[in-house]
């Protein structure tokens, strides 16, 4: 054979081995548009009615294109049994499946190359009788742990009713019974797909998922999910990017995340590996609360969370906003038998702020800067029962605070604690009062009966005031509300607290809370030197929270009392006093007002600034830097709607003794005594005014140091020009001349004297 001829069926070869996969492709592709795809839309609902249990609906058509080799699928539903509200377990408006032809054709084998959902909806139904999804193998295995769902078979055997008196075990007894039991309960068969799954893209349109738990009538809802990724290889990582809208009731709050992450699924889609992932989402509140939005930063190292073991790790998660960054990493199992540890690292968190932005009520504070900053650090631990904070290491604004608290959730949540707190100022933590939003306080007679007040009302912002609930605060910001339901004990040591002209250090405090009454015993501190021992017992089961502190007081030096009350202390000396004090109200006015009690003082060695009246007795008299002192004072007496009686008085000096009566009010710091001052050791010279009894009074307002701040700003005392009147000491001459006891000689002395003074 020639060349010629060779070469010419070698072309002829080459063109039919050519022609032929066309022709093969041309016989496909003509065979594929003669057939009618909707014709097998019964056979496959009656497969998936098999597979599932639930009726399955394909009511759209099914097209095929050629080129690309693409299915796709209308609207199609997969229905709920019988007993549920909603029709519709799982609805998907479109679904595009592009296959590769080479693999069809070469291997013989399925090969999706492209997968778009677009809005499919998955709704969950918990209700009394069992739900909805338990007979669904593939949806059953992904969601056995979410919240409201049924126990998986691999730890039920562990499960059993806990009665109030149970006690739930710890996350370290909950694993020591993990070892110890054999578990014999088959495990459930993994998912076995036909065949490997490759993608070059997959993709998720407005997507959505609510899990509703009818029992406890909340609803968890993931919307406007979309999701996009490319080159999906099963067994290897592979890059998303997601977005979607998260709600939970009855939060009225919704979180839209946009994350991106490199995604890794194992063991047949149970394990799930997200790593270094990092993206933005934004919380808002109803529009109607006009509260702007914030946005916040996110990213982190690791999280893996594992659906067949209920595992879960997550590595350097941060969150970052508003001036703030947390950062946390903790592992465990998650779901019903719940017990995870981690650490959170705190730095710059602004109470105030976030608690505005997340539409969480907080009083309106007199200073400003009160809960406006937060750093440090601490470890946690939940055991599906309790939250246990520990290894606490914070500053809030000023005050560093160190120990543990836990809180243990039920029908009766019990808050326990052990903290040590330095340098608290009480005067930050002042809550602004507003009559605006709040019940009458009651007078000292009326009685109240159970009930709420609101005093409450929107945390002041730069921008817009949010419409929160309102609720009802203590003086120092405590919610009143959550202060009924509370149980608690615990133990609180400060360093140093001031607050409302009181300077105590080494408070130490036990509290023991329940059914709205708390009990503070002991209340002890070092108060100026002195020993302050005391119990003060809180009650906010009535509509206006009543206090009752009483104990005693031991050597407080009063010169260091004074001074931090006054310009210039009025008193030297050391003093011991018992008191039994009740009071009710939310305000300082009412606080002032329903004062009630008993207390008593002695005072050894006391210095009163002014005037030095044993050296007046004694022949000389020194004007600066003058003060009589008293060897003992004695003082008895009682309160009733805050105003002090003084009913015993009694004084002894060097050259006198004194007796008195006398009231105190401290709803106007006014000050009415009497004092009888019996001249008994006068000199000499002087010797004439022995015997004299002196009728002295001491009138007027306490000198303060500075202005008095009412509840609505800075309050001043009727008067002239509005200032306070300073108390004074003022003899009255009428009734010391008038007196039947005293000598003519005594009489013509004073008269003199009182001459010369006028």
């Amino acid at each position: 054979m020639s060349k010629q001829i060779f070469f010419k069926w070698l072309k002829r070869g080459i063109l039919i081995l050519a022609i032929i996969p066309i022709l093969l492709f041309l016989g496909f592709a003509g065979a594929v548009s003669l057939i009618d795809f909707n014709q097998y839309k019964p056979q496959i609902e009656q497969e998936i009615e098999k597979m599932t249990g639930h009726d399955f609906k394909i009511e759209g058509a099914v097209e095929v294109s050629i080129l690309p080799f693409m299915f796709n699928i209308g609207q199609m539903y997969l229905r709920n049994t019988e007993g549920f509200s909603e029709e519709n377990l799982l609805s998907v408006r479109e679904v595009q499946v592009e296959l590769s032809l080479a693999s069809l054709f070469m291997d013989k084998e399925i090969s999706v190359i492209s997968l778009e959902l677009i809005e499919p909806k998955l709704h969950l139904i918990k209700t009394k009788t069992g739900d909805n999804w338990s007979d669904i193998q593939l949806i059953s295995q992904w969601f056995s742990t979410l919240p409201g769902a049924s126990i998986s078979p691999s730890l039920a055997h562990l499960t059993h009713p806990l009665t109030r008196d149970d006690h739930p075990p710890t996350a370290s007894e909950w694993f020591d019974t993990l070892k110890r039991v054999d578990v014999n309960t088959p495990q459930p068969k993994a998912l076995q797909p036909s065949f490997d799954w490759a993608f070059d893209s997959l993709v998720i349109r407005q997507g959505e998922f609510q899990l509703e738990n009818q029992v406890s009538g909340e609803l968890t809802k993931l919307s406007a999910i979309n999701i996009l990724t490319f080159d999906v290889i099963k067994g290897k990582p592979f890059d998303v990017s997601s977005e979607f809208t998260y709600q939970q009731s009855p939060s009225l709050r919704t979180y839209d995340f946009h994350l991106n992450t490199t995604l890794e699924m194992s063991n047949h889609f149970q394990q799930w590996t997200l790593t270094n992932w990092d993206g933005l989402f934004t919380f808002n509140l109803p529009a109607k609360e006009n509260v702007p939005s914030v946005r916040l930063t996110t990213s982190g190292q690791r999280f893996v969370v594992d659906l067949q073991t209920q595992n879960i790790h997550v590595v350097n998660a941060k969150l970052a906003g508003l001036d703030a960054e947390l950062t946390t990493s903790f592992s465990g199992l998650f779901g019903r038998h719940s017990a995870l540890s981690g650490s959170v690292d705190l730095k710059g968190l602004n109470f105030k702020d976030w608690a505005y932005h997340l539409g969480l009520p907080l009083p309106v504070f007199i200073e400003q800067k009160a809960l406006t900053e937060g750093n440090g650090q601490f470890a946690w631990q939940w055991d599906g029962q309790a939250l246990l904070l520990k290894e606490i290491k914070l500053q809030v604004d000023q005050t560093q605070l160190k120990g543990s608290i836990s809180y243990r959730v039920g029908d009766e949540p019990t808050l326990t604690f052990d903290l040590s707190l330095d340098q608290l100022n009480l005067k930050t933590y002042l809550a602004e009062y507003n009559s605006k939003y709040s019940a009458k306080d009651p007078s000292p007679t009326k009685k109240t009966r159970p009930g709420k007040v609101s005093l409450h009302h929107a945390q002041k912002s730069p921008d817009v005031m949010p419409q929160v609930p309102r609720e009802s605060y203590l003086p120092v910001g405590l919610p009143i509300e959550k202060l009924r339901n509370l149980t608690a004990s615990g133990q609180l040591r400060i360093n140093q607290l001031n607050g409302r002209g009181l300077s105590m250090s080494s408070l130490q405090v036990t509290l023991q809370a329940k059914q709205g009454v708390l009990s503070f015993a002991p209340l002890d501190a070092e108060l100026y030197q002195g020993q302050l021992r005391s119990k003060l017992i809180l009650d906010v089961t009535q509509e206006t929270p009543s206090y009752h502190w009483r104990g005693r007081l031991n050597q407080m030096d009063l010169q260091m009392a004074f001074a931090s009350n006054a310009d210039q202390p009025i008193l030297d000396g050391v003093m011991s006093s018992r008191f039994d004090l009740q009071t009710k109200g939310v305000s300082n006015k009412t606080l002032k007002k329903n004062l009630e009690g008993l207390f008593s003082s002695e005072m050894k060695h006391v210095k009163l600034q002014g005037l030095d009246v044993n050296q007046l007795l004694n022949g000389t008299l020194e004007m600066q830097n003058a003060s009589t002192l008293l060897e003992d004072v004695y003082l008895a007496g009682k309160w009733h709607q805050g105003v002090y009686s003084a009913k015993r008085l009694h004084a002894n000096s060097e050259r006198f003794s004194g007796s008195g009566s006398g009231t105190y009010d401290l709803n106007t710091a006014e000050i009415d005594s009497q004092f009888l001052l019996a001249i008994e050791k006068p000199t000499q010279a002087l010797s004439v005014l022995k015997g004299v009894t002196v009728p002295l009074n001491y009138q007027g307002f306490l000198q303060t140091k500075g202005e008095i701040a009412s509840e609505n700003g800075v309050e001043k005392r009727a008067g002239k020009d509005g200032l306070y009147e300073k108390a004074r000491w003022k003899v009255d001459m009428s009734k010391l001349m008038a007196s039947p006891a005293y000598h003519q000689q005594q009489k013509q002395l004073i008269t003199q004297l009182s001459s010369l003074l006028q």
